[in-house]
């Protein structure tokens, strides 16, 4: 995490432009969230503000990705570095967790943030005091912040003109899962397009809605069912199906076996998914 920390703004082209031209560090961390991707792909990185806390949580997508801790712990210092760089103060960090298991550390990175480092937790974040986010580095013009923004915006439109729509679909059906009702309506919104639109768009790369979202279910079951200890039921829940049942069939169809079988074994990912 140290490391992420010593990422310099500067680095991340556009994106830290706009981060730069943020008067406070609330602005300058919803522009982190959102260009995000222009510096790694197939991520989520999401903002949740309430009254006392704000949580800056970072996800790799693809389930084929473990262990992520690398990741996780460069993205989480790179977020870390960016709020010191509006100095909010020791006390403005509440918490930080990861993912992946402690290796033993957790002391001396509680005792270098300031706040407790939790592991083997369902997503990796970092929580900060809601107050913090007024905090200003230093004085910027309106005219400074749209540009830096607009310039951004540009870029991560034609990141998206040059990504395939199946590869779009992909990301937000993994973005999803276990967090919203995933149908393509839905991912149709969110990607800013007709349902026609969509389909239309799908069909010409010969990727249909059903198969995209079957491969994730697939791959994002397998993940829940290797890395975890969560109730069958709990896992076909999450994955958007009407019960237990109607996920183990599914999977039955998909590797052979039923998902407590494979649990059971103790099957290396690498060996199955496909």
């Amino acid at each position: 995490m140290v490391d992420g920390e010593g990422i310099k703004v500067a680095a991340l082209g556009c994106l830290g432009e706009a981060i730069s031209a943020s008067a406070t560090l609330g602005k300058a961390l919803r522009v982190f969230a959102q260009g995000f991707g222009l510096i790694q792909s197939n991520t989520d990185v999401q903002m949740e503000v309430d009254e006392d806390e704000v949580h800056i949580s970072y996800r790799v997508l693809d389930p084929h990705i473990w262990p992520r801790r690398a990741d996780a712990e460069l993205s989480l210092g790179l977020i870390r570095g960016i709020c010191e760089t509006f100095a909010p103060g020791r006390d403005a960090y509440r918490g930080v967790s990861f993912e992946h298991e402690t290796a033993g550390e957790h002391r001396q990175l509680s005792q270098h943030l300031g706040c407790l480092a939790r592991f083997g937790q369902e997503e990796n974040r970092i929580t900060l005091a809601t107050a913090a986010l007024s905090q200003r580095r230093r004085e910027t013009t309106p005219d400074e912040e749209k540009a830096a923004l607009r310039a951004m915006e540009n870029a991560m439109i034609a990141q998206r003109r040059e990504t395939p729509l199946s590869e779009r679909v992909r990301s937000a059906i993994l973005g999803q899962i276990g967090r919203s009702a995933i149908n393509q309506q839905a991912v149709a919104v969110q990607l800013g397009l007709s349902d026609r639109s969509l389909r239309r768009g799908l069909a010409a790369e010969d990727r249909p809605f059903h198969e995209i979202l079957e491969e994730c279910r697939r791959i994002q079951g397998f993940a829940l069912l290797v890395r975890s200890e969560r109730p069958l039921s709990e896992i076909a829940l999450a994955l958007g199906y009407s019960d237990q049942t109607a996920f183990s069939r599914a999977f039955s169809r998909w590797f052979g076996v039923s998902p407590r079988e494979l649990r059971r074994s103790g099957a290396i990912e690498e060996s199955v998914i496909r």
